[in-house]
C-alpha cells in the first residue's frame, strides 16, 4: 500500500499530468487534491484518442477500504476494479492498487496458500499410510520413482521417517495425490458432479503458479492477467478447505 505521505497526486482538472504518470509509472488511478488531505476525485485511464487521457471522477464510499481490512479479503475485492482509497480514522491514511498488492501483500499470501497446500496434500499421504516405507501406493513413474530413489540420504534408512513422501517435489506431490482413490472418492462428496481426471489437473494442479512464486517472478504483468489467476487462487482456498475436511474424516460441499 502506498502511505498518504507518499501518494502521488494531481491538482483537480489537470488530466494532463495523471495521464503522463499513468503512462511512465503505470498507476492505475492518480487522485487529486489541493491539499493533501482530502481527495475528492481521482483520475482514472480513459479513451486513448489522439494521446493517454485521464477520465476525472468523484470518489465515492465505494472507493474506500478499512485499513484493517484482511488480505484474504482485499483480494477478492480486485476482482471488480484496480485500486482503492483506504481509510483510517475517516480518513484516507493511504491508496492500494492491484500493482502494489501483487508485489507486495499477494505474493505472501500466495505463498502462505500454496505452503499449506502442499503440507496438507503430504498430510493425506501419510495419513493413508502412502509412501511411507516404500514405494507403494504412490503411483508415480519409474523415472520419477528413480529420482526419488537417488536424494533419499542413507541415514534415514537407518534412523525412519516418511522417506519417499519426504523426497517427492512439490510436482510429485499433486501426481501421487491425483492418483489416490480414496481422495479422489472423498473429493467427489464434497463436490457436485464427478470431478475427471482432466477437471482435477485445471482446477487444482497450482504448479505454474506455485513455481511462479517460489522462484520469484513477476506473476501479474497486467490487471487482466491479475484477474484471469484469481479464479485460480480461489480454488486454492478451496482445495485447502477439502484437505482439511479429508483429514477431518467429514466431507465440506464447497461450491
Amino acid at each position: 500500500m502506498v502511505p498518504l505521505g507518499q501518494m502521488e497526486s494531481v491538482k483537480p482538472g489537470d488530466s494532463e499530468r495523471a495521464a503522463k504518470l499513468m503512462q511512465k509509472k503505470r498507476y492505475s488511478v492518480v487522485p487529486t487534491t489541493r491539499n493533501e488531505k482530502t481527495f475528492n476525485s481521482v483520475f482514472t485511464p480513459g479513451q486513448k484518442t489522439g494521446g493517454n487521457l485521464a477520465h476525472e471522477s468523484d470518489t465515492k464510499l465505494s472507493d474506500h477500504i478499512p485499513d484493517s481490512t484482511p488480505l484474504a479479503e482485499a483480494f477478492s475485492m480486485f476482482d471488480n476494479r484496480e485500486w482503492y482509497l483506504t481509510l483510517r480514522s475517516n480518513h484516507v491514511s493511504g491508496l492500494i492498487t492491484y500493482w502494489a498488492f501483487n508485489n507486495r501483500e499477494f505474493r505472501v499470501q500466495l505463498y502462505a496458500g500454496l505452503s499449506r497446500v502442499e503440507e496438507l496434500s503430504r498430510s493425506v499421504l501419510v495419513k493413508d499410510e502412502i509412501g511411507i516405507l516404500d514405494k507403494n501406493g504412490l503411483c508415480l513413474s519409474p523415472k520419477e520413482d528413480e529420482r526419488i530413489q537417488k536424494r533419499i540420504k542413507s541415514e534415514w534408512k537407518e534412523n525412519g521417517g516418511n522417506r519417499f513422501i519426504d523426497e517427492l517435489d512439490y510436482r510429485q506431490v499433486h501426481r501421487a495425490l491425483s492418483k489416490h482413490q480414496p481422495w479422489r472418492t472423498f473429493l467427489n462428496k464434497c463436490i457436485p458432479g464427478r470431478i475427471g481426471n482432466s477437471e482435477y489437473g485445471q482446477r487444482f494442479n497450482f504448479t505454474d503458479i506455485r513455481n511462479a512464486v517460489m522462484h520469484g517472478r513477476t506473476i501479474f504483468p497486467t490487471y487482466v492477467e491479475f484477474k484471469k489467476r484469481s479464479a485460480k487462487v480461489r480454488e486454492i482456498r478451496k482445495f485447502i478447505k477439502y484437505l482439511d475436511s479429508y483429514m477431518d474424516g467429514e466431507p465440506d460441499r464447497i461450491t
